[in-house]
């Protein structure tokens, strides 16, 4: 292993950190400006979770292959048809 004792390595480090620390305060308050914007629509009756849930689904689906999309669906239409399998999910699915 390479120990970095040298001032360019120091100087890159330094530059690294702050670029880093810099993205890092600008995610935050990125994530402050979500926050405020999911409150005021939920305050407008906005289902929120459920709305942020379908966005994701869908950007999770754009991703995929026709081929991996079809090969998810044909598994989960597997899983349930199969009445023991899906009575174990039913199981977990109860609230206790």
């Amino acid at each position: 292993m390479e120990i970095r004792t040298s001032e360019e390595s120091r100087q890159s480090i330094k530059e690294f950190s702050s670029r880093y620390l810099e993205l890092l305060k600008r995610k935050r308050e990125l994530d402050h400006d979500i926050k405020e914007l999911k409150n005021e629509y939920k305050e407008d009756g906005v289902p929120v979770a459920i709305v942020t849930k379908a966005i994701n689904i869908i950007k999770s689906r754009k991703k995929k292959t026709d081929s991996q999309i079809f090969e998810e669906e044909t598994i989960e239409t597997w899983i349930e048809e199969d009445k023991d399998l899906s009575d174990k999910i039913s199981e977990l699915s109860e609230k206790l």
